[in-house]
C-alpha cells in the first residue's frame, strides 16, 4: 500500500476545497492521474498538482498526509469511509464532515464545522476545534450517528448539537451551548461554558466543571464512580436530568465535585 504525501506550495489566498481527495480513492491510481484530480479554489476548478506537490512512500494502510498550513483547504477528509488522513499543521472548515469509517489526525486547529454529521470513524485533534464540532447541518435536525472525536484543546460553540451517537471527548473547555438539542451519545468535558445541554433530550454529559446549568436541568443526587457506556468516571459527581423545558426530556449531565 502506498502513502500519498501532497505537500502545499503555498498558502492560498483563498479557500481551497478538497472533496474527494480520499484515500481509498486514490489508492491505485497513478501519480499522472493524482497530480490532475480537480479541486476546487474560489469560483472554478483546477489540478491538485497547482497547489499541491504529489509523491508517495510505503505504508501499511491507504494514508494521504497532508504538509503545510491547511488552515484554507476545506472539506479534508469529507465522507472518509476507510483509510488514514494526517494533517501535519492546522486544518480548515468541514473536516471530517459526514464521514463514515477510517482515522483522521490533525496536529493543530480544526475550523467551524468539523466531523459535521460524523456516522463513524475515528478523530483527533491536537490543537483546538472552532465551532458546530460535530453538530448537524444546516436545517437538518439528525446530527452526529457514530464514531469518537477527541479534541485535546477547547471547542467553539454548538459542539454535538442535535448529537444522536458516538462520542467526543474535549480535555479542554467547551463554549456555550454544548450538546445542545442533545438525543444521543456521550459528550465528556474538562470545562462547560454555559447552556450546556440546551434542549437536550437524551444523552449524557460528563464535566469536571460546569460554568452555569439552565433552571430546566433537575437535580437529582450525587453517585460515586459510575459506569457510562462501559466506561468509569472515578470521583463524586452530582446528576442532573432533563433538559425538562423540553417534553419526555430523559438527558443527564454528570458534574464533579471532587
Amino acid at each position: 500500500m502506498r502513502e500519498l504525501i501532497l505537500r502545499l506550495k503555498e498558502k492560498p489566498d483563498i479557500s481551497l476545497e478538497v472533496e474527494g481527495v480520499l484515500p481509498n480513492v486514490v489508492a491505485e491510481m497513478r501519480l499522472e492521474d493524482i497530480e490532475n484530480l480537480p479541486i476546487q479554489y474560489g469560483n472554478k476548478k483546477v489540478k491538485l498538482s497547482e497547489f499541491f506537490d504529489v509523491s508517495f512512500e510505503k505504508s501499511e494502510v491507504p494514508r494521504i498526509v497532508f504538509e503545510g498550513d491547511m488552515s484554507r483547504v476545506k472539506r479534508i477528509g469529507w465522507k472518509l469511509d476507510g483509510g488514514e488522513i494526517i494533517v501535519e499543521g492546522n486544518a480548515g472548515m468541514y473536516l471530517g464532515a459526514f464521514m463514515s469509517g477510517g482515522r483522521i489526525v490533525v496536529e493543530g486547529d480544526v475550523g467551524d464545522f468539523s466531523a459535521l454529521n460524523m456516522k463513524g470513524g475515528e478523530i483527533i485533534v491536537r490543537g483546538n476545534a472552532g465551532n458546530y464540532l460535530c453538530a448537524s447541518y444546516r436545517g437538518e435536525w439528525r446530527g452526529m450517528g457514530g464514531g469518537t472525536v477527541l479534541v485535546e484543546g477547547n471547542v467553539g460553540k454548538e459542539m454535538g448539537a442535535n448529537m444522536r451517537n458516538g462520542k467526543i471527548v474535549v480535555k479542554g473547555t467547551a463554549d456555550e451551548f454544548a450538546g445542545v438539542s442533545m438525543k444521543g451519545g456521550l459528550i465528556v468535558l474538562e470545562k462547560a461554558k454555559a447552556r450546556v445541554g440546551a434542549g437536550m433530550t437524551g444523552g449524557v454529559i460528563v464535566a469536571n466543571e460546569v460554568e452555569d446549568l439552565l433552571p430546566g436541568f433537575l437535580e437529582e443526587g450525587t453517585v460515586e464512580n459510575p459506569e457510562i457506556e462501559g466506561e468509569v468516571f472515578e470521583g463524586t459527581f452530582k446528576v442532573y436530568t432533563g433538559d425538562h423545558a423540553e417534553r419526555r426530556a430523559k438527558g443527564r449531565i454528570y458534574v464533579r465535585i471532587q
